[in-house]
């Protein structure tokens, strides 16, 4: 027979005890051991001799072989009690030697308890200023807040952005409200996340000079996007080219200012994170 099989064997094997000393209760010691051992006490093979007064010596072996003595020396008053210590002490012994259980496997199926996903979805919002590059450049603030998506690679976006610029008494605002998305990773652990970005605008635009006129227009931003986070604070970089359709002139008085259809912007945003 394999060794294998041989230890398989003696793990099945009932235990064999040999409790013969005078200070215990073989019967009860035997019973309070088997009580609190349980299946562990399979196999093994337990004999107690008497060394002194209230002591005795144990010798232990288990199932694989190893062979162990101890001496115990029994405080009870009465033969319960020593009895009732031996067997708590013996046992103590074999569940030292004992291996540890295998780990439960999840439950399946329908009645299966969910664990519930501590994962959380945190956003920002921000604001501060921005920068277009036009004849002439443009200053203004820029409003912007996203979300970080689906383990962080995908960013839905919202914008609200003012701009402001003036030529030899023209004067220009424009206000733009939209959305879109960024695709990127984070990286530096969890520190800084960068990716690429695509915003849609609904633009309006107004002009005052001799007279104050307005319109509508549409602008796409296309660029790039970096984001430096702490628990709570945010600081981000967007920048990229500012698609405007149709392109514009503005003509006034003495001067003429011309928007699109391209022109390169860069917003800062200072803000916080929730979530």
């Amino acid at each position: 027979m394999s060794p294998t099989l041989l230890l398989l064997a003696a793990l099945a094997a009932p235990p064999q005890l040999d409790l013969a000393a005078a200070a215990v209760d073989p019967e009860a010691t035997a019973a309070g051991l088997r009580a609190r051992a349980g299946a562990n006490l399979d196999g093994w093979t337990i004999s107690v001799r008497d060394a002194g007064p209230n002591k005795v010596e144990a010798r232990l072996r288990s199932p694989a072989g190893q062979e162990q003595r101890r001496k115990l020396t029994l405080t009870g008053a009465t033969t319960d009690d020593r009895s009732r210590e031996l067997a708590a002490s013996l046992a103590l012994l074999v569940e030292e030697d004992a291996p540890p259980p295998p780990p439960k496997k999840p439950a399946s199926g329908p009645s299966a308890a969910t664990t519930p996903d501590t994962t959380k979805t945190r956003g920002w919002l921000g604001l501060g200023p921005r920068l277009e590059v036009g004849l002439p450049p443009a200053g203004g603030l820029d409003l912007a807040g996203g979300a970080w998506l689906l383990r962080e690679h995908l960013q839905p976006l919202v914008n609200l952005a003012w701009s402001s610029t003036a030529q030899d008494g023209l004067r220009m605002h424009s206000l733009r409200l939209g959305g879109g998305a960024a695709g990127g990773a984070a990286l530096k652990a969890g520190r800084i996340w960068l990716g690429g970005h695509v915003l849609l605008h609904a633009r309006w635009v107004q002009a005052r000079d001799v007279d104050v006129t307005s319109t509508w227009t549409f602008a796409a931003e296309v660029g790039g996007l970096v984001q430096v986070r702490w628990s709570r604070v945010l600081l981000a970089a967007r920048t990229g080219v500012d698609l405007g359709l149709p392109p514009l002139t503005l003509r006034g008085a003495a001067a003429q200012i011309s928007r699109g259809p391209a022109a390169w912007v860069l917003a800062v945003n200072f803000g916080f994170v929730f979530g």
